[in-house]
């Protein structure tokens, strides 16, 4: 399975009003982290089909660090379902929990934006 993870720190700007990890902020570390993890896998350039499903289990605050986790889980001929995975951390005490998944189509394009087929691996 391919995979890729990507290290983040929440920052006081990356807040909503309750001080947590805006949503919008954490869809888009989640959409990259899927780019590169499906981008490794097809060995070419992917774009975003579609998002099947997230889900915020536990919000993620100013100043903790967030690891995304993202892995080809399947493939067809030219898409790929990506999971990511959300650990947030408390750099105080080490504390680690799984907070966000996220199910991503992957789509495997030329550079005319038609869809290429995944090489072999």
């Amino acid at each position: 399975m391919t995979e890729a993870r990507s290290l983040e720190v929440v920052f006081p700007g990356d807040t909503n009003h309750l001080g947590t990890l805006f949503g919008g902020t954490l869809m888009a570390w989640m959409d990259r982290a899927a780019f590169f993890a499906a981008s490794r896998r097809a060995r070419g350039t992917v774009v975003t089909r579609k998002v099947d499903e997230l889900e915020f289990r536990v919000p993620i605050h100013a100043g903790d660090f967030v690891e995304l986790v993202a892995t080809v889980e399947a493939e067809g001929r030219t898409s790929m379902r990506v999971v990511v995975d959300v650990h947030r951390e408390d750099p105080a005490d080490g504390t680690r929990e799984l907070c966000t998944t996220g199910h991503f189509v992957m789509v495997s394009v030329n550079d005319d934006g038609t869809p290429r087929e995944i090489p072999p691996q």
